[in-house]
């Protein structure tokens, strides 16, 4: 068995989950409240943040390759974050499995509102971070516990006493999609790969380093998208890319944020909504889009019919219409009220609700 010789008594694994009922996609469905703890003050922010490790799912059930939990960072890790770019430079995911998006933002009369499926089902655990850093802007992201090197159907409060579990300090830094207290939210969706070139006074950076900094330190769209224009973005490998962004913020706005020809070209919506799959959509028709993608068609068809009355439940009900054979997780963001529901493993009969921040605006 992996792991025999851990001992299991100095960090405990904290469980908050409160259960309340609810309707939406099923007669069975349960919304989950869950809260990152906050461990009291240890020996260090690296103690601090794997002491604070939430279990919120095992990995025992059903349609799982790992589990979920919940991680609250503390300290600064800009460093450990930088050398760890430099690794995704020198050690090329080219060969490891890609993955495939269903993205949309919306503003109506009632809400603002943003919903991404991960469609990639070999993730490991996934791991929901709060990132608290001093130098940033607080943060909820997404991650895939694969990309930190711990293997399939294992749970992760096995590894947090060995040297292994030093890398859940990472997952901030592989954050597929998030919002921070502001309200910005962010996504990345895969797409053809291309060819990138460094580009002199720009930082070559990994694309999740890239949204990590977009939601440390921008708070609206207009910030996100000066900040882009100082980097390259790469995956896959340092020459390569095979992702696009779309970016949304409280006030109802949004970009398509895509790298094509070593310049960031930035898709604004001319409707209260945008969305965004797997194909490029620079200088590519609406009527294209729809008939290339049909989640892309089953999006913009439902969004065109809502003008007033959007909320989390019907936004769930658009991602859970386009759902694939590996969605991962499905997750609703509200930039007006800081709040996220959503679900793991196509589990439609568990919503999990969190609200950790109200964004300031």
């Amino acid at each position: 068995m992996i792991l025999k010789h851990l001992k299991k008594k100095s960090i405990p694994v904290i469980l908050f989950v409160v259960f309340a009922g609810a309707g939406f996609v099923s007669a069975e469905e349960k919304i989950i409240n869950i809260k990152f703890a906050r461990p009291p003050v240890s020996d260090s922010d690296a103690q601090r943040t794997l002491r604070s490790l939430v279990k919120v799912r095992d990995i025992s059930e059903t349609y799982s390759t790992g589990g979920l939990y919940l991680l609250t960072h503390y300290g600064d890790r800009e460093d450990l974050f930088k050398k760890q770019n430099q690794k995704e430079m020198d050690n090329p995911l080219i060969h490891q499995t890609w993955r495939y998006c269903s993205l949309f933002a919306t503003s109506t009369e009632n809400n603002v509102l943003m919903g991404r499926n991960w469609d990639n089902q070999n993730v490991g655990s996934i791991i929901v971070s709060l990132n608290q850093s001093p130098k940033g802007y607080a943060s909820i992201s997404f991650c895939r516990a694969i990309d930190m090197g711990f293997p399939l159907n294992v749970g992760l409060e096995d590894f947090i006493q060995s040297p292994l579990g030093e890398r859940l300090l990472l997952a901030p830094f592989y954050a597929m999609d998030g919002i921070n207290e502001h309200g910005l939210t962010v996504a990345v969706s895969g797409v053809n790969t291309t060819t990138v070139k460094p580009k002199s006074g720009r930082e070559l950076v990994a694309i999740s380093f890239l949204i990590r900094k977009i939601l440390d330190q921008t708070k609206n769209i207009e910030e996100a998208v000066r900040l882009v224009d100082q980097y390259v973005p790469f995956l896959l490998d340092k020459n390569t890319l095979a992702g696009h962004l779309l970016v949304a913020d409280a006030a109802g706005k949004s970009v398509v944020l895509e790298y094509v020809e070593d310049e960031w070209r930035k898709i604004y919506g001319d409707k209260s909504w945008q969305a965004l799959t797997n194909r490029p959509v620079y200088n590519v028709t609406e009527e294209t889009l729809r008939a290339k993608c049909w989640r892309y068609r089953s999006i913009s068809e439902t969004l065109e019919k809502t003008k007033d009355n959007m909320d989390w439940k019907s936004g769930l009900k658009i991602l859970q219409d386009v759902t694939q054979k590996g969605t991962t997780w499905s997750v609703i963001y509200s930039p007006s009220s800081g709040e996220l529901y959503f679900s793991v493993y196509q589990n439609w009969d568990k919503i999990y609700h969190l609200k950790t921040f109200q964004p300031t605006g």
